[in-house]
C-alpha cells in the first residue's frame, strides 16, 4: 500500500476546486485555499505534498505563491503544480520560473493529473531521503 499523498489545492473559483477534489481526493487528505495568502499560511501549518495552484488569482497570483513556497524553508521542498486556463510558452516558462515542477492546462485530463501528482509525492519523497 502506498503512502497517502497529503495536497493542498488553491484556486479562488469553488467549481474549480471542486473538480480538482474529485479528481484527487482517491491520492490522499485534501486541503484548499480560496486565496495566496490562504494558501501559504496552509502550507506553512501543514506542508502538502503536492499543491495544486491556479496561476490567474486575485491578489497573490499563483507565481507569487509559488516563489513565496521556495522562499520558505518548511515549503522549499513542496512540489507544485501550477493550473491554468492559459497555455501559451510564455505563460508556461513563467510558471516553471517561478520555481513550479510542472504545469497543466484547464481543463484538466483527470487520469495525467492524478499520474502527474503520484509522480511529484514520489519524487520529493526520494529526495528527502
Amino acid at each position: 500500500m502506498t503512502e497517502p499523498i497529503r495536497i493542498l489545492i488553491v484556486d479562488d473559483e469553488p467549481a474549480n476546486i471542486q473538480v480538482l477534489h474529485a479528481v484527487v481526493s482517491p491520492l490522499g487528505p485534501v486541503q484548499f485555499a480560496r486565496s495566496g495568502e490562504q494558501a501559504l499560511k496552509l502550507a506553512a501549518d501543514n506542508p502538502p505534498d503536492v499543491v495544486l495552484l491556479d496561476v490567474v488569482m486575485p491578489g497573490m497570483d499563483g507565481l507569487a505563491v509559488t516563489r513565496a513556497l521556495r522562499a520558505t524553508p518548511a515549503t522549499a521542498g513542496t512540489m507544485v503544480i501550477l493550473v491554468s486556463g492559459g497555455t501559451s510558452d510564455a505563460e508556461i516558462e513563467a510558471g516553471l520560473a517561478s520555481g513550479a515542477d510542472d504545469f497543466v492546462s484547464k481543463p484538466v485530463a483527470p487520469a495525467l493529473l492524478r499520474q502527474r501528482v503520484r509522480l511529484l509525492a514520489e519524487l520529493a519523497r526520494r529526495r528527502q531521503g
